[in-house]
């Protein structure tokens, strides 16, 4: 038995929510917490990923700390358009943030999920991928991209 730590616990904290809000509002949406696995599945498809993460001294001197996260969202839609709704949507469901969940894994598999804060998303950008190159000759998940990048944090002081 294991648990995440807070990396890991916010990953899968937004990917257990855009799920739960994919399976409710659009069919056939798949989303994904391994950037590799993106081109194994059909699309649509969505990747959740952490990047960057700041430690910002909450006073000089001090070994506490708020941490910044920056959580990266790749889209793989079929089409333009659907990439674009796909942005639309997601943007629209992050904005008040997700709920925390501190997560306890059993054999590769969760146990148990016990909720424990908020993620707050402190900012959005939408970034559409254009690798300037006929999209013909693309493989097919690389034809219709996005990437939302955010700031989030937990709004807790790390000791």
């Amino acid at each position: 038995m294991g648990t995440y730590r807070q990396s890991r616990n916010i990953e899968a904290s937004i990917v257990d929510a855009l799920t739960t809000n994919f399976t409710t509002d659009w069919s056939g949406v798949s989303v994904e917490k391994t950037f590799a696995r993106i081109y194994d599945i059909s699309l649509p498809s969505v990747c959740i990923r952490t990047g960057a993460t700041a430690h910002d001294f909450v006073e000089i001197g001090d070994n506490n700390t708020w941490r910044k996260v920056q959580l990266l969202i790749d889209i793989f839609a079929t089409s333009d358009g659907q990439k674009l709704d796909l942005v639309d949507y997601i943007v629209s469901k992050i904005k008040a943030g997700f709920v925390y969940y501190d997560y306890v894994i059993t054999n590769g598999a969760v146990a148990s999920k016990t909720a424990n804060g908020r993620i707050r998303v402190m900012s959005i950008d939408v970034t559409p991928i254009d690798f300037d190159e006929e999209k013909n000759t693309l493989d097919v998940h690389d034809r219709n991209r996005a990437l939302i990048t955010c700031e989030v944090t937990l709004g807790k002081v790390e000791a």
